[in-house]
């Protein structure tokens, strides 16, 4: 392992790659930041420009924000100052960093609302976070969301469940997807999890094959209440801390 992943978030990892100390850490934030123009500095020209395309003040603020708090913890990662970090992306979609080291930096973002989840691990991982409140109608997005078993099992439960059901199943799914950098460009319903509400999380069937999908781990995770999100990772689940970020640093740093 490089001494600049070692460096993760004050020393998350050791140094030594034989060791077995691996973890996921977690870190969500506030995107009410009323100072938030003052973080532009953080963000490249692109970014700035792209958060100058929203036709509202608040989503231009809830973009802002969470690359603020992307750039700053990935700074702490690498060394390299917030505002100088460059990102790649990749022919699927999903960024990378432009470091030129001998072991990536893996990364996933998501944001709902107003909260932002970011994760980070040693190995390739994705993270997912929805607003429960969401103005959807999981009823009717189920019939494109889950598969034809998922579909009877969802259509079994209580009434009063089915919300929280859909949306840790379309965590889970989200967050496998972004895990293997496909995102939507692949159908969520070729995807098959869980969506029984307590029952532990799991990949049942990836693709047709139930081979595949247990050479993966999904864990639930509840950063604030009103939102529910996940993690996915290839192998063994490492031990997951999350832990919250306070925003208002971030104009310290600005």
């Amino acid at each position: 392992m490089n001494r600049a992943t070692a460096r993760l978030l004050g020393g998350a990892y050791p140094e030594n790659a034989g060791g077995t100390e691996r973890q996921i850490d977690l870190w969500y934030a506030d995107l009410q930041h009323a100072g938030w123009r003052r973080l532009l500095p953080l963000l490249s020209n692109d970014e700035r420009g792209r958060g100058a395309g929203f036709a509202f003040d608040r989503d231009a603020r809830r973009f802002t924000v969470s690359r603020a708090v992307l750039r700053t913890l990935l700074s702490r990662v690498t060394g390299v100052p917030a505002r100088e970090l460059k990102f790649q992306i990749e022919p699927d979609g999903k960024p990378i960093l432009e470091l030129g080291m001998g072991q990536p930096v893996h990364f996933s973002v998501s944001r709902s609302e107003e909260l932002v989840l970011i994760g980070f691990a040693p190995r390739p991982l994705g993270v997912d976070i929805e607003w429960l409140e969401r103005a959807i109608d999981v009823e009717a997005l189920a019939n494109y969301v889950l598969s034809r078993r998922e579909r009877d099992s969802f259509k079994r439960l209580d009434p009063r469940n089915r919300r929280q059901a859909f949306f840790q199943c379309w965590t889970i799914k989200e967050a496998y997807l972004k895990a293997i950098g496909k995102g939507l460009l692949v159908p969520p319903t070729m995807v098959e999890v869980s969506v029984r509400p307590g029952e532990r999380a799991g990949l049942h069937i990836i693709f047709g094959d139930e081979h595949a999908a247990s050479r993966w781990c999904v864990e639930l995770v509840v950063p604030r209440e009103g939102y529910i999100g996940a993690v996915a990772t290839e192998g063994h689940l490492w031990p997951i801390r999350v832990r919250a970020f306070d925003t208002y640093c971030l104009t310290l740093d600005a």
